[in-house]
């Protein structure tokens, strides 16, 4: 039976088996409130479980915010034809008429995919979620969504319950095949090894340092450079719940937290954190001082470069870098693979305009005309 309980209910989850280190208790102890609205966690025993939370705040921040990624103009993820789709939702009526409040499945990190034994399993996960629409039904929300899977067993369980499935965006993971500096560039094709080459040459002519970091020693800095970053990218800097979940990180995850950056002039510019779980390592919180911005490729030499100098494959087989800036991530090694999001409409009056906004970030790219 489908328990839905407000917070993280560590005890039910501590039933679950985890296939990833953002699905640990200790993950989602420190970073549970990076979601945007009230968390909650939803089991079905040992079989399946999510987290997530109920949102409710039309502005939330966008790639958890189900009413900014289907509707908003313009898309928080790249679409084939933008303005098509611009067109075509200014057709909806009052689009959307009510999208909220809804329970977003997804654990903080961008991953939606469930936990528990049965994971992989759509007629279990299916039962999950049909119990959690059930509850959300019971409390008024609008929808029940699942946001950034890879696995098949979500969008099969949701289509059997009804719902829509549509893409997000890439998460992209660097496989480790290097020993050292050269043996990363040896690996990579000749145009990208050029480019990685001279960008690392021109941080390096500048006075920027690649190097490895202590988190505790670094904190204030590394602290700095993430609200700065999130600033640029148009995000509230919450400096105190910042500094809780770095706190919170250092505290649940010790020697498996390490931490790379950029320094120029002994001082550290840009840095990214990283946990590691066995052979795979997750890039999990990033950051760039105002003056990174004004040196050559400084958020490069952190998040990449001096990964590389400290990383291999005696150590490591993946470096997960989530999602975003798939371009950069393809220049240095990254693999992408598609993530998907799914709903399922539990007012009645919201069916119709979900499907059809769902539908509009599956449309194809136009194709060219045929030559006369």
């Amino acid at each position: 039976m489908t328990a839905v309980v407000p917070g993280f209910d560590e005890k039910a989850w501590s039933l679950l088996e985890h296939g990833s280190p953002l699905q640990s208790p200790a993950w989602l102890r420190a970073m549970g409130g990076r979601l945007p609205g009230a968390p909650y966690t939803v089991t079905d025993g040992g079989d399946v479980g999510f987290f997530g939370a109920v949102v409710t705040d039309p502005d939330a921040y966008e790639a958890y915010n189900p009413r900014a990624v289907l509707w908003r103009d313009p898309p928080v993820f790249p679409v084939a034809d933008p303005g098509r789709r611009a067109r075509r939702l200014a057709e909806l009526p009052d689009a959307p008429a009510r999208a909220l409040p809804a329970l977003v499945l997804v654990a903080p990190g961008y991953l939606g995919d469930p936990a528990g034994r049965s994971a992989d399993r759509a007629e279990a996960v299916g039962r999950c979620l049909s119990g959690a629409a059930a509850w959300g039904r019971a409390n008024g929300m609008a929808a029940l969504y699942v946001l950034y899977t890879r696995g098949a067993a979500a969008e099969k369980a949701v289509a059997g319950l009804g719902g829509v499935s549509f893409p997000l965006t890439e998460r992209c993971a660097m496989p480790v095949w290097w020993d050292g500096w050269e043996s990363y560039l040896a690996g990579l094709p000749s145009a990208r090894r050029r480019e990685v080459r001279r960008e690392r040459r021109r941080a390096e002519e500048a006075g920027v340092e690649a190097v490895r970091v202590d988190p505790h020693a670094e904190f204030d800095r590394i602290l700095h450079g993430r609200c700065s970053l999130l600033e640029r990218y148009g995000q509230r800097a919450d400096a105190e719940a910042e500094r809780g979940r770095l706190e919170r990180l250092l505290a649940e995850f010790g020697p498996g937290l390490t931490a790379y950056g950029a320094r120029h002039d002994g001082e550290l510019l840009s840095s990214c954190v990283a946990v590691r779980t066995g052979r795979t390592m997750h890039v999990v919180y990033s950051g760039a001082s105002e003056a990174a911005e004004r040196l050559p490729f400084a958020h490069f030499m952190a998040a990449y470069y001096a990964v590389v100098d400290h990383t291999g494959r005696s150590l490591l087989d993946e470096i997960d870098y989530g999602i975003g800036h798939a371009q950069g991530k393809l220049l240095r090694g990254c693999t992408p693979a598609p993530v998907r999001g799914h709903a399922v409409a539990l007012d009645p009056a919201h069916a119709d305009e979900l499907r059809q906004a769902a539908a509009l970030l599956s449309e194809p790219a136009p194709t060219a005309p045929a030559p006369p």
